[in-house]
């Protein structure tokens, strides 16, 4: 498969079979989304024992459950007997995950506890037949989940690294108060590709650019290391004298622990788990494929821990600037889809001073995918 990007004068985003081929598609769940550290939720989500949450990616189910103390179990959503995906609620809590077909029992560390009809030690071995395991990494209060067989570098030692000025905000100190799961009708690269460039921001985004700085976030994209990470530091710049990021540039719930002006944050690439912190909110953004075609952008806002709604922050305010800027980025990756999808689609030279960051998270793609070398 041809993959160039690099021309002579001007480089380009992939080939149109990036986008609309299926056998693609199985390749990147196989070496991106089942390899790398995917960004779950808040660790406020799974306050108790025996509270869970279910996520659904590329084909696959995954089960977050609080054990005891700190810790967090993470398996996949199926059972060790017939396949049943056993969890079938989004969230909630449990003594333990009863499978409905045939009743095999888990404990929340996925350990198999009763089989019916088979007991323990003479058909099978309960300790053989226990939930496949998902890695679970907590950092400040952020859950990441990994769907690796091997072991991966822990998430803490890699954020520590990344993005350490993030723990002056105390992230774990924070609490969701509001989510929203956006259904988009477009291959997740392309809601990649839109979101690591604001070529369209001036045209597309007025809520945002109210305090996004345009000009700072050019000098920014040029000067940025261009090593293909993917771990990748830093978030939209504000403007000068912007308190946060929001409609006006005024705080819109409690602050946090930081000065007015606090901006930190980091992303992996190229699944795409984004991380921002602000002097009183935080955002999250995640792509969940679902499948070529189909993808789901998730996205999170939160607040301390004790901030109330109503007395110290109002949803609709709070949201207002990414829930627009969301709606009107899917209006335009869907339409950029219904183009790709033409068998006379040819990619076009990008701005080198608007969309350089598309040229490191794509080489990055090509490595993970195996095919830096062609590119």
């Amino acid at each position: 498969m041809t993959t160039v990007i690099e021309h002579p004068a001007y480089f380009t985003v992939l080939p149109r079979e990036y986008y609309v081929s299926d056998e693609v598609f199985e390749r990147e769940v196989d070496r991106i989304f089942l390899r790398q550290w995917l960004y779950a939720g808040h660790l406020s989500e799974l306050s108790s024992r025996g509270d869970f949450r279910r996520y659904d990616i590329a084909g696959e189910s995954v089960v977050l459950v609080r054990g005891d103390g700190d810790t967090v179990h993470g398996f996949f959503n199926v059972c060790r007997h017939r396949g049943y995906a056993f969890c079938e609620q989004e969230a909630g809590n449990a003594r333990r995950f009863v499978c409905p077909y045939h009743r095999w029992t888990y404990d929340l560390d996925g350990s198999l506890v009763a089989a019916p009809a088979l007991r323990d030690g003479e058909v099978i071995d309960y300790a053989d037949w226990g939930l496949h395991p998902v890695h679970v990494g907590v950092w400040h209060g952020l859950v990441f989940m990994c769907l690796s067989r091997e072991e991966p570098e822990p998430i803490a030692d890699v954020l520590e690294r990344v993005a350490p000025e993030l723990a002056l905000a105390q992230p774990e100190r924070l609490k969701v108060a509001a989510e929203e799961a956006y259904a988009v009708e477009a291959n997740w690269k392309l809601m990649l590709e839109n979101y690591l460039e604001c070529y369209h921001c001036p045209g597309s985004h007025p809520e945002l650019c109210v305090t996004l700085d345009l000009r700072q976030q050019d000098i920014d994209l040029q000067t940025a290391r261009s090593g293909e990470s993917e771990y990748n530091n830093g978030v939209p710049p504000l403007k000068s004298g912007t308190r946060t990021l929001s409609i006006d540039g005024e705080l819109v719930s409690m602050r946090l622990p930081v000065e007015d002006g606090f901006n930190a944050g980091f992303s992996i690439q190229p699944c795409l788990s984004r991380v921002m912190l602000h002097a009183d909110h935080g955002v999250t953004h995640t792509i969940r494929p679902v499948d070529t075609r189909r993808l789901v952008w998730t996205t999170q806002w939160l607040v301390h821990e004790d901030a109330r709604e109503g007395r110290d922050y109002d949803v609709e305010r709070l949201v207002k600037v990414w829930d627009a800027t969301n709606r009107e980025d899917i209006g335009l990756v869907e339409g950029a889809y219904r183009g790709v999808r033409s068998r006379r689609f040819q990619p076009g030279p990008l701005a080198p001073t608007k969309e350089p960051a598309l040229r490191a998270a794509l080489a990055t793609y090509l490595r993970l995918m195996g095919e830096e070398g062609t590119a």
